[in-house]
């Protein structure tokens, strides 16, 4: 650890939190740092603490979860391990939005300390939950800690590149400014991603030299491929990606465009900081202290490595309390030990929303891996593209192109398709100027209007 390191860690961080309102940031990474070495026995002991704490706190100060116990005979003493959470219901967020503001949230939290939050919607529907600074807190302790999965430490330069900046001291700009400036972080803007922008940004990140690179995947894929098209290349140990399904051509491009720089793949979603790659890049070590995670189909846990249902329960969220969950992720767990060391369990597998796949007429799964590649190797004159599932057998398919389409591009794409989707759907080849963005800033390759709507 550098001196500067070690001055951050200690005097300026700490400093910094307390002063913003987030004093509980370094206390907790500090022990999670510690905590992810601990044996799995250990770590599922302090899960069932935990939860045991949740259950009989959400019984007493939550209107939602006292009704449906109460209605259901099932009382907090019965809650004693994940292996009672079955007994809890599977919620979702339409059940979270139905019950928000009053019946989901912890009432014994002055009116003063909730803090109003929001997920980005990308889905369409924005939910709307409670926080305190006290989770969020404890949430950038967890994304500090994915951080250093990745072997950057505090006083290294990191960049990140997308819409909205992150910064603890807000609304003030002078302090925010210095807090960018000791944290050496340089925040690209990814509002606007014309060729000039993006070899501008090329250019500042040669400058800077950041150890690690933050950023939504479509987003820094779509920088690698603009920088490996114009021929440049920048070496940054870590791109951290997050926010969207990340493909294995996705990865390998990135990396070429950043090598001799490695991929770490990050999971969160709804407020949650669930998990990331450590440097075995053997799937994603789960923040289990912090998150219980299920797999469920119908309802039920499928067994270890089987794809299903990403359930969730966050053990220190009580403002609005996210147990059991359906985030409607797909991906499957594996308990086994990794070769790094660390106690947390994985996930083995993350397929991304349920939205971001569909099943077609004739009733096999379609995945948004299943394009990206193939545009990327096999049709190089298209710059974008956006698949969108209208019914259960009709798809629209949205293309960027450049000059160089030509015939024999729309048959083969229109080959390819035919044997993706089978006889019994159809689908249409619409050609457009770009392809938009959310507006949390992502750009989403795959959607499902049939999950969607479900």
């Amino acid at each position: 650890m550098s001196a500067y390191t070690n001055l951050l860690r200690t005097v300026a961080l700490p400093a910094g939190s307390m002063l913003a309102g987030y004093r509980d940031v370094m206390p907790y990474l500090r022990g999670l740092e510690e905590s992810q070495w601990w044996s799995p026995a250990e770590i599922r002991a302090l899960q069932d603490r935990k939860l045991r704490r949740l259950v009989s706190h959400v019984y007493r100060n939550v209107p939602f979860y006292r009704r449906w116990m109460d209605e259901h005979s099932v009382r907090p003493k019965d809650i004693r391990s994940l292996d009672d959470l079955h007994l809890l219901p599977i919620v979702d967020k339409h059940v979270l939005v139905a019950n928000y503001p009053d019946d989901m949230r912890d009432h014994s939290i002055p009116q003063d300390e909730l803090i109003q939050a929001a997920s980005s919607g990308s889905t369409g529907e924005r939910l709307h939950y409670w926080t305190t600074k006290a989770q969020k807190a404890k949430k950038w302790a967890g994304l500090f800690r994915w951080w250093e999965l990745t072997g950057w430490q505090f006083g290294q330069p990191y960049a990140t590149f997308q819409l909205a900046p992150n910064q603890g001291l807000r609304g003030v700009p002078l302090l925010g400014n210095l807090e960018w400036l000791m944290l050496r972080h340089r925040w690209l803007s990814a509002a606007q991603m014309t060729d000039d922008v993006l070899a501008g940004y090329v250019e500042r990140l040669r400058a800077d030299q950041p150890v690690l690179f933050r950023s939504y995947t479509s987003t820094v894929y779509y920088l690698a491929e603009a920088m490996l098209r114009a021929g440049l290349q920048v070496a940054i140990p870590a791109i951290l990606t997050t926010g969207e399904t990340l493909s294995d051509y996705q990865r390998e491009t990135i990396e070429r465009a950043f090598e001799p720089g490695r991929v770490f793949n990050e999971y969160g979603g709804d407020g949650m900081q669930i998990a990331c790659e450590c440097e075995r890049h053997d799937g994603l070590h789960i923040n289990a202290e912090t998150h219980i995670v299920e797999i469920v189909r119908d309802g039920e846990p499928v067994p270890d490595g089987e794809l299903g249902e990403i359930v969730l329960t966050n053990l220190e969220a009580t403002a609005t309390p996210f147990i059991r969950y359906n985030i409607h992720d797909v991906g499957a767990l594996n308990r086994t030990p990794c070769a790094c060391g660390r106690g947390l369990p994985r996930l083995s597998r993350l397929e991304g929303r349920l939205t971001d796949l569909f099943v077609t007429a004739d009733g096999h799964w379609l995945t948004v891996h299943q394009f990206t590649a193939f545009f990327a190797r096999q049709v190089p004159s298209v710059q974008a593209f956006q698949v969108i599932q209208r019914t259960a057998d009709d798809v629209l398919i949205k293309l960027v192109v450049d000059n160089s389409f030509n015939d024999a591009d729309r048959q083969r794409i229109v080959d390819t398709f035919r044997g993706y989707l089978g006889p019994d759907n159809t689908f249409t080849l619409e050609l457009v100027d770009e392809i938009p963005t959310t507006p949390s800033g992502k750009r989403r390759f795959f959607i499902s209007e049939v999950i969607g709507n479900a």
